[in-house]
């Protein structure tokens, strides 16, 4: 009965060791993928590179899954990342990056496991005003682009989007998939003022569409 008793402690404690652990690591996620660089040239014109040895704008990681997550982190990690995203004859290799997914089709974001998902509420409401942008993925030949839609953007396959203002700051775009979608069915795309909340850091501005 004491050998019985036991066991059972034993495989409840197990139990319990597993359900924590998931707990703990169920909205972590390994993701594989190529790094993007969003920023501003010498004329002030946002381009897309994957060839850059310093990223002053936003990161992005095109996943092998097909999303395009922005990339949030502290500025030491997203230097040891860019420092560790290595070429070979002329293609930058995928890397493996751990850490907390959210978002949607239309917006998705990784941040590194030194970056806590905040909290929107807790962050003072503000508005920005600027040009919003889309990025997008060719994923047949591996590379990323930007486009200044002229158009309503809602038809086109997921994609990302950001913010330029006028004093030269980029902003990852984030919200809900209606609030996403509303700005995309927009044909506004310059002057365009967005209200919600600013969060991230200087390795990577978030614009929490209200």
């Amino acid at each position: 009965m004491r050998r019985l008793n036991l066991l059972t402690l034993f495989l409840l404690t197990v139990l319990l060791f597993q359900l924590n652990s998931f707990a703990q690591s169920e909205d972590v996620r390994i993701v594989r993928g190529n790094l993007a660089c969003v920023q501003l040239d010498e004329t002030g014109k946002a381009n897309v590179s994957k060839e850059f040895t310093e990223c002053k704008g936003l990161l992005y990681l095109i996943g092998v899954d097909g999303n395009l997550y922005s990339l949030h982190g502290s500025d030491e990690e997203m230097e040891k990342i860019t420092e560790s995203s290595k070429s070979r004859m002329g293609y930058r290799l995928p890397l493996r990056l751990k850490g907390k997914t959210g978002g949607h089709q239309r917006a998705w974001l990784l941040y590194t496991p030194s970056f806590e998902p905040q909290e929107t509420k807790d962050i003072a409401r503000t508005k920005v005003t600027g040009t919003v942008l889309c990025v997008f993925t060719k994923y047949e030949e591996g590379d990323v682009t930007t486009v200044v839609a002229n158009c309503p953007c809602n038809e086109y396959e997921p994609h990302a989007h950001f913010i330029q203002t006028k004093e030269g700051q980029i902003y990852a775009l984030h919200g809900s998939h209606e609030r996403i979608v509303s700005i995309e069915k927009n044909p506004q795309r310059e002057n365009v003022t967005l209200k919600g909340r600013l969060g991230g850091n200087e390795s990577g501005w978030i614009f929490y569409v209200d």
